[in-house]
C-alpha cells in the first residue's frame, strides 16, 4: 500500500475555479464573512477534485494554501475574525466534499 503524500495534486484544481475562490475569499477577508457565492464554489472544487481522484485532506490543502496566499492575509496577519473564517472554510469544505 502506497503512503499517503498530502501535496500530490494539490495544485491539480481548475485555475478558473481556483481564481474564483480567490476572489471571494479575498471578499470574505474584506467584509470579515463569507458570501452566499462560497457555498456553490465549494461545491464545484469538491466535485473537481472528486474528479481527478483528489481525497478530502489535499482539497483542504489546496484551499488552505489559497487562503494564506491572500495579500489581505500578509500585511494583516492572524486576527480572530481570519481564525474563524477559515474555520468556517474548512468546515464547509468538507461538507461539501462528502455531500454528494
Amino acid at each position: 500500500m502506497m503512503a499517503f503524500d498530502p501535496t500530490h495534486g494539490v495544485t491539480t484544481l481548475d485555475a478558473a475555479l481556483l481564481s474564483e475562490l480567490r476572489d471571494a475569499l479575498s471578499r470574505s477577508v474584506k467584509t470579515g464573512d463569507h458570501g452566499d457565492e462560497l457555498k456553490a464554489l465549494l461545491a464545484r472544487a469538491a466535485a473537481d477534485a472528486r474528479a481527478k481522484g483528489l481525497q478530502a485532506e489535499q482539497l483542504m490543502l489546496a484551499l488552505k494554501d489559497l487562503w494564506f496566499s491572500l495579500p489581505q492575509l500578509e500585511t494583516h496577519p492572524g486576527n480572530d475574525v481570519q481564525t474563524r473564517l477559515l474555520q468556517q472554510l474548512i468546515a464547509r469544505c468538507i461538507h461539501e466534499y462528502y455531500a454528494s
